[in-house]
């Protein structure tokens, strides 16, 4: 590649569905785009701003000030989590060449007409606020051309864990579970499978007050319900065929009620098999989709459920292995490939696979938000 690509710092952000961290990464990218991650932090999302972010995105209020106010709560949410990540490091804002900010996602309906997704997070106010450039709104233009606007993972996935003359799968689980196919031969397939953590982390919130069933401890103190992973099973987006993808829009509380309202199971049960759940249609998406797979790579928060891991273990046709196995945390990928795909953007280069998307062609992602002189002299004192 050309010597005179833009390389050196980037720092990549991820708040996902399962809403409990803001996933923030340092990483060196050079001109090969080949990636050296440096450090990352993980600051969890504040109760507040969680519960503004579901109240959004499960649709219990539209209210236009409502989404205004939360869109520059992110963004310092953003802004605090990047200059602790700088502080951390011993860098100056200067010395970073992009953030590659996905946002939080509120909606994503590629299914509707006409079809839209929306991420709060505002690109442009993050690099005057931190003084860096940012890029922003990787989803809108894969949509353009007719795409789902995800999964984008598997450009990526292909980029840490292929290896010639080994079938890989890379399963990412976060809110929502989607597999990156990685064939021998370099080519490359992916889809949404559905829930990961999704529908445990909003039901021990209801029930136990938690954030999340740490190390499934509730899960395992329930036994699974056969009748109710059934009629879960049943689900139609699960019978689609790719390109797919799905969020909290679908896989939400009031989606789990029309399967519970009716019947008189054990909170704790419910919990088990909604774990059973994500890992049958993880493991059936495999069977599907990649039987073939000689090693399946399990990176987002999803690689901290040790019940969820069991049972993917017993159900996947692949061996199964953390990603930090290879070594990089599992907390650290999704949020590095934003850095990636922002070095790509300013590089000229396209980031999605129509493939896997749906899009009729490859086309560069995101928004840039360049950085003034002023900006950078005055990001200090921005609020």
């Amino acid at each position: 590649m050309s010597s005179s690509l833009t390389a050196g710092y980037f720092i990549g952000l991820m708040t996902g569905t399962s809403l409990d961290a803001v996933d923030t990464v340092l990483l060196q990218i050079n001109n090969d785009g080949q990636t050296e991650f440096l450090d990352g932090i993980t600051p969890e999302i504040p109760d507040t701003l969680r519960q503004s972010i579901q109240s959004i995105s499960h649709g219990i209020t539209d209210r236009i000030d409502d989404i205004c106010r939360l869109d520059i709560c992110l963004v310092n949410l953003y802004a605090d989590c990047v200059g602790r990540l700088l502080s951390r490091n011993g860098l100056q804002a200067g010395k970073i060449m992009a953030i590659g900010s996905h946002g939080q996602t509120v909606r994503h309906c590629p299914d509707c007409n006409p079809p839209y997704t929306l991420q709060l997070g505002n690109g442009e106010r993050l690099a005057g606020q931190i003084g860096i450039t940012c890029v922003s709104d990787f989803r809108q233009r894969d949509m353009l051309y007719g795409g789902q606007g995800a999964p984008l993972a598997p450009l990526f996935h292909h980029h840490l864990f292929f290896k010639k003359g080994i079938n890989r799968i890379v399963i990412n689980l976060g809110g929502i579970a989607n597999i990156s196919i990685l064939h021998q031969n370099g080519d490359i397939e992916g889809l949404d499978t559905g829930p990961a953590n999704i529908l445990m982390d909003q039901w021990i919130r209801q029930q136990q007050q938690q954030r999340y069933d740490k190390d499934a401890h509730w899960a395992r103190s329930g036994q699974l319900h056969p009748t109710l992973l059934a009629r879960l099973l049943d689900e139609p987006w699960l019978q689609q065929k790719p390109p797919k993808s799905t969020g909290p829009e679908l896989f939400n509380l009031k989606w789990l009620g029309k399967f519970i309202d009716d019947t008189n199971i054990a909170p704790k049960d419910i919990q088990r098999t909604l774990c059973e759940y994500s890992a049958v249609t993880i493991a059936d998406a495999i069977h599907s989709y990649a039987p073939d797979s000689e090693e399946a790579i399990i990176c987002g928060g999803g690689a901290y459920n040790p019940l969820l891991i069991e049972r993917l273990r017993e159900l996947s046709p692949a061996p199964i292995f953390i990603s930090d196995h290879y070594g990089i945390s599992p907390d650290w990928i999704e949020a590095g490939m934003f850095a990636w795909l922002a070095w790509r953007t300013l590089n000229g280069m396209p980031g999605n696979i129509p493939a896997v998307t749906g899009a009729d062609r490859e086309t560069i992602l995101g928004a840039i938000h360049s950085i003034s002189a002023d900006a950078v002299s005055s990001s200090t004192q921005a609020k």
